[in-house]
């Protein structure tokens, strides 16, 4: 079958969560399918990337972001009542690009990653349309609400609405709609009753991601995610400014490592304390979390399976989480998982 696949960051390398998961997609689909892959980049430095993907797709095409211009189609086109982030990639010339490829490719199917891409494939009805939505993301806006700043809380109040009504018309007119979790689909369905929603949860790499069998470092804590994400940043701070003071009470030479890429400013300045510190990327995770005694990942709010779990669950940490990154995982408290919903249970699980 030829497949067309749609993504709106390029899904190569495989770093980050939403990169991940589309290009396992892709490395899977292209075993028995013949695909085609476009793709927005962020600059011109990635294009150094499209021969890794050519090795899953027959042909790649790829249109450059430029922020100005995204700015200026979501001000156009605001009107249309879409989420802002499909509005910011909504392009003329990404149109043009795929109503290309389909007139002049045969293919008999579509898949996209993230409703953001959607539109360009929504009239193409003459295909099986598969959108992988991965989690319902107005369900993590309306529980990350209480935890914005009230200028940002007041454009997610908006936003929330137009990704509601979005989620929905997109899993109700797409042939498929795919999630990770179980909690998302139930969610999703009860809103679109008429959706062919399929639980599609992502897997762990057990070459990348083992038990080493080295010694960890006594009393070590670690957080691993990609840091200018706002639910990692939450977390992060959450940890190092509430539990971590209520553990050192008890375990004062417990120390924090914060590891992940493109940390944000206000992550940077936590690594000014002297028991904290802010990695950034790491080329070898797995043996940063063979190092850490306990893994803490407090997200108080977030949609969907947390990957960043399951890689520390395969390196054989002990997981310190919360309830509702469990709801995801589904894992057995007490027994599979330690799960805490407040600092001074979470210090206590550390502990």
């Amino acid at each position: 079958m030829r497949i067309l696949c749609l993504t709106s960051r390029l899904p190569y390398p495989p770093n980050r969560g939403d990169r991940l998961r589309a290009f396992h997609f892709i490395e899977h689909l292209s075993q028995e399918h013949d695909l085609s892959l476009v793709s927005f980049i962020a600059d011109e430095a990635e294009r150094d990337h499209l021969p890794a993907l050519r090795a899953y797709c027959h042909d790649v095409r790829v249109l450059p972001m430029s922020p100005g211009r995204s700015a200026i189609s979501t001000a156009l086109n605001i009107w249309r009542r879409e989420p802002l982030q499909a509005l910011y990639y909504r392009l003329g010339a990404m149109r043009r690009m795929v109503d290309d490829m389909i007139a002049t490719t045969d293919f008999q199917a579509a898949y996209v990653h993230l409703f953001r891409m959607a539109p360009y494939i929504a009239d193409h009805a003459q295909l099986y349309r598969i959108v992988d939505l991965t989690d319902v993301i107005s369900k993590e806006i309306d529980l990350s609400l209480p935890y914005r700043h009230p200028a940002s809380r007041a454009v997610y109040l908006l936003e929330r609405k137009r990704i509601n009504r979005y989620e929905q018309w997109v899993a109700q007119h797409f042939e498929e709609t795919w999630l990770i979790s179980n909690s998302d689909g139930q969610a999703l369905a009860q809103a679109a009753p008429r959706a062919n929603i399929r639980i599609v949860p992502n897997g762990i790499d057990f070459d990348q991601f083992y038990p080493t069998g080295q010694s960890c470092v006594p009393d070590s804590l670690i957080f691993v995610g990609h840091l200018s994400v706002l639910h990692n940043m939450d977390a992060a701070t959450h940890l190092a400014q509430d539990v971590l003071p209520l553990v050192q009470r008890e375990v004062p030479s417990c120390t924090l490592n914060i590891v992940g890429a493109d940390p944000a400013p206000r992550i940077r300045q936590l690594g000014q304390s002297a028991a904290i510190t802010v990695t950034g990327f790491v080329p070898d995770l797995n043996a940063h979390l063979n190092n850490a005694a306990v893994f803490a990942a407090p997200l108080r709010f977030a949609a969907g399976i947390q990957n960043k779990v399951l890689e520390a669950m395969a390196a054989g940490r002990p997981v310190v989480t919360t309830s509702l990154v469990n709801d995801g995982l589904g894992a057995q408290p007490e027994r599979e998982i330690l799960v805490a919903d407040d600092p001074t249970a979470t210090a206590q699980q550390i502990v």
